[in-house]
Order: structure tokens, then sequence, then C-alpha cells
């Protein structure tokens, strides 16, 4: 390790230096030209910056991850095959179906690594903030076009997000009826209808609203 102390005035080009070099006791006086010694500095500098590392994780955002705020994140999923179960009360069956399940976007509102409720919607086309938004078309969905999240996992692991959501819409639908599209109202034919037949948007309750309406400021 080098200690170095230098001195600099106005009346000279040269800079005095006295330095400790090497675990040496006693103190070496040198004059050097100003470029110099502006090389020096440089170098200690990027030696410095060579050896930094970061303290901290980075963390690669989902892709699904279209908006971010430290209480909220908004996510997009678009159309896809999945996976639902549903606990009939009138048979106490647990019953499992490979759906077309619909465009949808939610706000995940979360507190000290828990998702505290949701907000969900669905879409036909993407459109950035003019997106125009449905009702969400699933037999979870309460007023105020909140998800009834229940008795579901609501932790939220390495700071996955989109992982927790993922586990509340697994967690099995138990409402029979719902309200939330046109043409359908029992969760069990509704989710027939879908393993077999693609999403029918044409039947989705617009909302009047875009999704730069539901963004918080």
């Amino acid at each position: 390790m080098t200690e170095l102390i230098a001195r600099i005035t106005s009346e000279s080009n040269a800079v005095e230096i006295a330095f400790k070099d090497h675990g040496r006791n006693e103190l070496v006086f040198k004059k050097i030209e100003t470029q110099e010694f502006c090389k020096i500095i440089r170098k200690s500098f990027e030696r410095k910056a060579e050896k930094y590392v970061p303290t901290k994780n980075i963390i690669l955002l989902n892709p699904q991850i279209i908006a971010i705020d430290e209480h909220y994140t908004v996510i997009k999923q678009e159309e896809k095959k999945r996976i639902v179960n549903y606990a009939e009360s009138s048979s106490g069956n647990m019953l499992v179906y490979n759906i077309n399940f619909p465009n949808a976007i939610y706000i995940v509102y979360f507190s000290h690594e828990k998702v505290g409720s949701i907000e969900c919607y669905s879409y036909k086309e993407y459109k950035a903030e003019e997106t125009e938004l449905y009702e969400y078309p699933m037999p979870n969905e309460l007023s105020g076009n909140k998800m009834c999240i229940g008795n579901a996992e609501r932790k939220i692991i390495d700071k996955d997000i989109v992982g927790a959501l993922e586990r509340i819409i697994f967690t099995p639908y138990s409402h029979s009826t719902f309200s939330g599209m046109n043409g359908f109202s029992i969760t069990k034919t509704y989710f027939e209808y879908l393993e077999s037949n693609e999403f029918p948007y044409k039947l989705m309750k617009p909302l009047n609203k875009k999704l730069k309406d539901v963004l918080k400021g």
C-alpha cells in the first residue's frame, strides 16, 4: 500500500510529494511535474474501480412487468393455456381444467414482502396506456375490479412478484357463479367451455376505461 501527501502551489508547475511506499517507515520527498502527478491520481482511481464489487444483488425484472412503484407492480399476461382448479362445493370434488385463459392485466399491491390486494382487468389488444380495459372474466373477481384472494399464499419470495401472482391464480376457485362475462354465469359450465373453445373476447364487458385511467400517479 502506498500513502502519498501532495503540496500544490499556484506559483509552480511542479508538485511536491511525500510518500511511504511498501511498508517503509521513512518519508520519501520528491518534486514531479503536474502532468505526471495527474497520471498517478488517475491510475489510483482506475485500480479502485477495477476492485469495486457491487454490495447489492441486481434484480432482473420479469418481462411481464410493465410498470413498477414502491407499493405496486403492474403485470401484463397474454392469453395462454392455463390449468385451473375449481373446488365444487356441491360435490366436495376438486375439478381440474386446462382452459384458454384471456389476456389480463394485474395491479399487485404489496407491503413487507406480502401481497395486499390485486386489481384485475382483461383486454383485447395491448396499446400501452391506451389499452381498453374490460372486466376480469374469471369467477374470483370482486366488486371494484378486485381479485378474491381468500386464503391463498400471499408471500413474495425473493422479490418475485410474478411468481406470487401465479401462486394466487393457481389457488382453487371457490365461487360457483360469477357475473364478469356476458353469456356465462356458472363456473363449471364456463370452464368446460373454455377447455375446448377459444376465449370469446366478444362477450367481455367493457369498463369504458383505459390502462392510463387506472394507473396510480
